[in-house]
């Protein structure tokens, strides 16, 4: 479960007993904060208790070519995230980045040995898959049918996010007692 950072306490009280881990962002929604603000956040959520760190790039940093600057970023994200047994995520999600941007922040994540990258565009899905290899798991964020979850494994995604849980599983329930019956 991924929440904001003004909630992680409260999700990490009623999810204390360690079955679903709590993940929070750090940069969200744009990534325009600067590099000491993302990783003081992401370091208290960490210490927090927080298992996730869902990382979004500054698109300033990447269209103005200050391709150092964002790696740096993303390695000090990286290395506070191993410390803490966490995961991190690179979150691709912003207009403003185009192809070109999308493939060096793949190649990013795989040099600060991020354990994600995700979209919630369909149309990156093969781009992400193409340029992350085995290295980092692509997931793909923002789906809402069971169907478009199952597109997504499918062509590789090693995982899906949804804020529609609750339809996709009864999705699920229909389904298998639609088997149920007709293996009766």
């Amino acid at each position: 479960m991924v929440v904001r950072g003004c909630d992680a306490d409260s999700a990490l009280r009623r999810l204390h007993l360690g079955v679903i881990r709590v993940g929070a962002v750090a940069g969200h929604p744009y990534g325009g904060s600067s590099s000491a603000v993302k990783v003081y956040e992401a370091r208290d959520l960490l210490r927090r208790g927080v298992k996730q760190i869902n990382a979004y790039p500054n698109p300033g940093k990447l269209l103005s070519r200050q391709f150092q600057h964002q790696e740096v970023e993303l390695i000090q994200l990286a290395d506070a995230c191993i410390e803490a047994g966490a995961a991190l995520k690179v979150m691709l999600d912003n207009a403003l980045l185009d192809d070109e941007m999308k493939i060096v922040l793949c190649r990013m994540a795989k040099r600060v040995n991020a354990n994600f990258v995700s979209t919630t565009e369909p149309r990156d899905l093969e781009l992400l898959l193409k340029h992350c290899g085995n290295r980092v798991k692509v997931e793909c964020g923002g789906v809402r049918t069971i169907e478009e979850a199952r597109r997504a494994l499918a062509i590789g995604c090693a995982s899906v996010a949804s804020v529609e849980v609750a339809g996709i599983l009864r999705a699920l329930e229909v389904e298998a007692a639609g088997a149920t019956k007709s293996g009766a």
